[in-house]
């Protein structure tokens, strides 16, 4: 195979891996909004009873019309701010390359998959660095990586179902770390040799130049960016 099929190949097994992120993304994202849809469906159904009560001359009940109108209003603004994050993740393929802070970008992947940490019923907590740390990366890929990462963590924390985030010291090797406490030792070490293996997650690695690192001391791993930025 020549370099040019060669790369041809790595960019469809890239964009392979880009489309099965989105789509999990996307798929949650909908999932969330179709749940909003039909609470507010409920209350306008509510809205509605109450509407022919009056006209057949029963009092018109003002508190649970407010009560009821609170309950749409708390509704269309969740869903805006799904539409929101789903925008931003849309957004992310704008630019081949750009200046990322690694914290936002995680903290924004956590937003983004909410609901399928609730899921899982695992907890994240995240140490902010000790100084911003920037990687100039894509966007929307760097994204994937974090999530694959964010899911592997989870799949680990099934004891204690708490997984730490934290970010390295040295900002010209930008690093994200992630911590299972005292999780199944045997599992995480299956865990982190299974990370990434399949083509597309390689291929996703390579593209970002992320390496993989075990910490024994934390008993998790990390993702590494090994050039200066």
């Amino acid at each position: 195979m020549n370099n040019k099929a060669k790369d041809a190949d790595g960019a469809q097994i890239l964009a392979a891996a880009g489309m099965r992120f989105f789509g999990r993304m996307s798929a949650s994202a909908t999932h969330e909004i179709k749940n909003t849809l039909a609470i507010i469906n409920e209350n306008a159904g509510l809205l509605e009873d109450l509407t022919l009560m009056a006209e057949k001359g029963h009092p018109l009940a003002t508190e649970r019309v407010k009560d009821i109108s609170q309950r749409l209003a708390r509704q269309v603004h969740r869903a805006d701010l799904i539409l929101k994050k789903l925008n931003r993740l849309s957004h992310s393929v704008d630019l081949t390359r750009e200046l990322v802070d690694l914290e936002k970008a995680v903290i924004f992947v956590l937003d983004l998959a909410g609901r399928l940490l609730e899921i899982q019923q695992v907890t994240v907590e995240i140490t902010p660095p000790l100084s911003p740390m920037v990687v100039d990366t894509n966007l929307f890929y760097l994204q994937n990586a974090i999530w694959l990462a964010i899911d592997m963590a989870c799949c680990c924390a099934d004891q204690e179902k708490q997984v730490k985030i934290s970010f390295g010291t040295d900002s010209t090797i930008p690093s994200v770390w992630f911590s299972m406490g005292r999780a199944n030792k045997d599992k995480i070490e299956n865990t982190i040799k299974d990370l990434f293996e399949s083509k597309e997650d390689q291929a996703l690695m390579a593209y970002l130049g992320i390496t993989i690192e075990k910490n024994n001391k934390n008993n998790g791993f990390g993702l590494l960016w090994t050039k200066s930025t």
